[in-house]
């Protein structure tokens, strides 16, 4: 097991930037070189995650204040805000009078999921994209895959993914899991809207996370990255986001999956992780020192064992399965978030200043993961 902290580090904070200017950040980082694909055959787990027994640590080191967030940090915050917002609202419509009010967009309610599915096209042509939509039949109705793509430069047949799922548990509206998630994509593909780099991006939206389709070939992912391995896609990284926006600076407020690792964490939750798994290592490696560099918040990253749980709970396990490295970017959901899974998971329970942090570090790792922009 291998476990370290990237401390948040506010000296190498640099000024607000436009657009532009930020696509000249630091050259990419060596490690990345290292970092490949082959595809391989899919080693199917089970059909949905297991409920974990959390340890709690005892002690926490103290904590530097977070500096000021930047102008464009305050106005990310904002429309991440209405972002998560309009896909909740979406999630829990009104209901007629009389009736109690419901909440799903998953595959048991494909009306409500189509809604937000059409939305989420709507906001993607907005920032200029054209979108895919990818449809995957179930029982006699079809469900999207949404993603788009930003052309490469002189490594453009390689591809840096970053995706999140859209759909959520029912009863839940879904804020943290994961419309914080989903809003961070948006976000990404608005900012990168007509900004060239030398690898492609592909921004994406998969259906089907949650169970029963969690870990089986109808998992939105799954058929995702088998379709990339047949077609014989390069794929140099792929980011998972999966819950971003649930942070505290209460003690014991963070929990584990493991005594070891509670005893080497704080108990606070006020981090981001990476996460990934030994196949992984490089691309962990790489993008938790970005986000140390840029997301001024603290920010721990774990090569883990398959087996530990969690760390394959999201859309980058669907990559593992084809040789692809991928790694998750979290506030460990269920581990720190008391509203998993719940009707409690609504957007007034999410902190969008710290998600904004995590969006900008990401925006960061992906200019690098991606060799820098193409002149």
């Amino acid at each position: 097991m291998n476990l370290t902290r990237t401390p948040c580090v506010p000296a190498r904070r640099t000024p607000p930037q436009t657009s532009a200017a930020r696509g000249l950040l630091t050259p990419l980082v060596a490690a990345l070189l290292s970092l490949g694909c082959a595809a391989s055959a899919p080693k199917m787990r089970p059909a949905s995650a297991p409920k974990p027994q959390v340890a709690t640590p005892t002690a926490a080191p103290p904590r530097a204040g977070l500096e000021p967030l930047t102008d464009e940090e305050r106005a990310l915050s904002v429309a991440l805000k209405q972002d998560v917002e309009k896909i909740s609202q979406l999630t829990c419509p009104k209901p007629s009078p009389g009736k109690a009010r419901t909440c799903a967009r998953n595959s048991d309610a494909v009306w409500e999921l189509a809604e937000v599915s059409d939305w989420l096209s709507s906001q993607l042509e907005q920032a200029g994209y054209q979108v895919n939509r990818h449809g995957i039949e179930l029982d006699g109705s079809t469900v999207m895959n949404l993603d788009v793509e930003v052309p490469g430069g002189l490594r453009g047949a390689e591809l840096i993914v970053v995706g999140a799922h859209y759909d959520a548990v029912s009863g839940s509206p879904g804020a943290d899991d994961n419309a914080s998630g989903v809003a961070g994509i948006l976000a990404l593909a608005r900012s990168f809207s007509g900004r060239r780099h030398q690898r492609s991006l592909r921004f994406v939206l998969f259906v089907n996370e949650e169970p029963p389709h969690f870990q089986t070939p109808t998992m939105g992912s799954f058929v995702y990255a088998k379709s990339l391995s047949e077609s014989g896609r390069e794929v140099r990284a792929m980011l998972s986001l999966e819950s971003i926006g649930y942070y505290s600076d209460a003690a014991k407020s963070q929990h584990f999956p493991t005594a070891k690792l509670a005893q080497q964490h704080s108990p606070v939750g006020d981090f981001v992780a990476v996460l990934g798994d030994r196949s992984s290592k490089n691309l962990v490696d790489v993008t938790a020192k970005l986000l140390g560099q840029h997301a001024t918040l603290p920010v721990e990253h774990h090569v883990l064992p398959i087996g530990v749980k969690g760390v394959d709970w999201s859309d980058q396990w669907s990559f593992w399965q084809f040789g692809y490295p991928a790694a998750m970017i979290t506030d460990t959901a269920l581990f720190r978030n008391p509203n998993y899974h719940k009707e409690t998971d609504t957007p007034d329970t999410l902190d969008y200043e710290r998600m904004a942090r995590v969006v900008s570090g990401v925006e960061a790792a992906v200019v690098n993961l991606a060799g820098g922009p193409y002149l």
